[in-house]
């Protein structure tokens, strides 16, 4: 579904990806907006942050190996 949000005066038109959650396309989008940052970085942060909160939240899932 297609959203129309304001931020500092301007009109941004947000359209979902077909293949993405919801969350996720407003949380880039509102990223990119704010940020002035490229698609490409918004979607590195968004996948850094996402696995930052994994590590919290199952810290015994990612379990880093060490030596080898």
């Amino acid at each position: 579904m297609t959203q129309v949000v304001r931020y500092n005066g301007r009109w941004y038109n947000i359209v979902p990806k077909a293949y993405e959650p919801e969350r996720q396309t407003h949380q880039i989008a509102w990223t990119i907006i704010r940020n002035s940052m490229s698609s490409q970085d918004a979607y590195r942060e968004w996948y850094a942050a996402e696995q930052k909160k994994v590590s919290v939240l199952y810290p015994s899932f990612r379990k880093e190996t060490h030596g080898a």
